[in-house]
């Protein structure tokens, strides 16, 4: 069992798959080959003074028909989950160096000039939902208010110092957040954006997690959060189940994914 390193492996994946479809006849079992040889000795060895009634015969014969019928279909049926295994193996292999979100992360993993992701089911409407930034030690370091949520997915996306709900840029009160750190250029002064607005420099790479709490009923209830992770590698398992292997050492499997980001 080989695990899948880079996109350019497909191949891999597709070369396990096939190793693990190949057929292994079973002796206990009777095909339509077998069931005709059995027929053909029957006549071949009735006796002639009272041959077989033809009724019985024409009997035998359907049951043939039968078995040749449900031996194709068992046929067509391998051969459409054999396509259908080998194409969610090639999807599974593309998705090495990508970002996912699947429910068993609890931390994404931010990388310079990159982004990390989370994926909530808001349960129901809420006049306002607060985000919670946390680093690997636990500490709390942002609480942003994101307003008003309907019932339903709420998606969020962070580079370490920009924040985007649902595709649309978070306008951010910077002077409520506790990092106030900007860029500057050589003589010590802010570089501005194209809307003249200083450009924040984001938190540095390491391991980020979202809680989630939602004002229900006038109650403050957490909201269960998938975080993103980076896809290093892909295994295909017993019975042709595929495992993404992320950063950081979770695995998850393919069914899991709830997110794959751009």
């Amino acid at each position: 069992m080989a695990d899948v390193t880079g996109v350019g492996s497909s191949q891999t994946v597709l070369d396990q798959y096939a190793q693990s479809e190949k057929e292994v006849e079973k002796s206990n079992e009777l095909g339509k080959n077998d069931f005709l040889k059995l027929l053909v000795a029957q006549m071949n060895n009735q006796n002639p003074l009272e041959p077989q009634d033809n009724t019985e015969f024409v009997a035998q014969l359907a049951q043939f028909s039968s078995v040749e019928g449900i031996d194709n279909l068992n046929n067509t049926v391998d051969d459409m989950a054999s396509e259908l295994r080998s194409s969610q193996a090639l999807q599974a292999s593309s998705l090495v160096g990508q970002s996912v979100v699947v429910p068993s992360n609890e931390y994404g993993f931010l990388q310079s000039g990159d982004l990390i992701a989370s994926y909530s089911d808001i349960p129901a409407t809420t006049s306002n939902v607060s985000l919670q930034i946390k680093n690997k030690s636990g500490q709390t370091l942002e609480t942003i208010s994101l307003g008003y949520h309907d019932k339903g997915p709420m998606s969020l996306r962070w580079d370490g110092a920009n924040l985007e709900m649902d595709g649309e840029i978070v306008e951010l009160d910077r002077s409520l957040l506790n990092r106030k750190e900007y860029f500057v250029d050589e003589e010590g002064n802010q570089v501005l954006d194209d809307e003249g607005k200083p450009i924040p420099v984001p938190y540095p790479v390491g391991e980020y997690k979202f809680e989630i709490t939602a004002s229900i009923d006038g109650k403050s209830e957490g909201v269960d959060t998938a975080m993103s992770g980076k896809v290093d590698s892909v295994t295909l398992g017993a019975n042709n189940q595929i495992t993404l292997n992320l950063a950081g050492g979770t695995k998850a499997p393919m069914s899991e994914v709830k997110q794959i980001l751009n």
